[in-house]
Formats: C-alpha cells, sequence, structure tokens
C-alpha cells in the first residue's frame, strides 16, 4: 500500500508519508479483517479510503488503533482526519 488514502496519490519508497491510527465506529467489526486492508466507507465525504486493519496483540492496538491510514501529506491527513471524526471514527496520532 503507497497510496495516499485521501487523494490516492502514488507514495514513492523515498518519500515521506503520514500514519495516522483510528478507534473503530461503535458496531464497526474489523475482527476478520485483520492484517488486511480494506475500504472503509466515509460517509461524509462520499468515498471509500483503503485502511490497514491492525492485528490482536500488536502494539498498535495495545496503544488503541484499531485501522491505520497512509497519507502524503499533512492536508490528506487533515481532510481524512476531519472526514473520519464527522462519520464517528475517532482518529489517533500514531
Amino acid at each position: 500500500m503507497n497510496t495516499c488514502a485521501w487523494c490516492n496519490k502514488q507514495i514513492g519508497e523515498d518519500e515521506e508519508c503520514y500514519g495516522m491510527g483510528a478507534k473503530a465506529r461503535a458496531g464497526m467489526d474489523l475482527r476478520e479483517a485483520e492484517g488486511t486492508i480494506v475500504d472503509i466507507w466515509v460517509e461524509s465525504a462520499e468515498r471509500s479510503v483503503p485502511a490497514i486493519v491492525v492485528v490482536s496483540g500488536s502494539d498498535a492496538k495495545k496503544d488503541g488503533h484499531d485501522m491505520i491510514f497512509m497519507t502524503c501529506g499533512r492536508g490528506c491527513a487533515e481532510e481524512l482526519r476531519n472526514a473520519l471524526v464527522a462519520d464517528g471514527i475517532e482518529p489517533k496520532k500514531l
């Protein structure tokens, strides 16, 4: 996964990227998808965005993250964050 979750820009191996963890919204069950990339529907943005679903027992899970998003920059990270909050998904910094 080398694509920005917000703008779909390809992120090169040598390019800086931003990671953002998030807690799933109430009623969202991601257990079957642990360790995979899934599309999460973001109603406020009227589109889906890719998310990496963290594995039980991982450091990310212990830190309260259910999924992780990768973006190409701060602007995309902030826009994604705002859309997630509007949809009841609690973003957290990694």
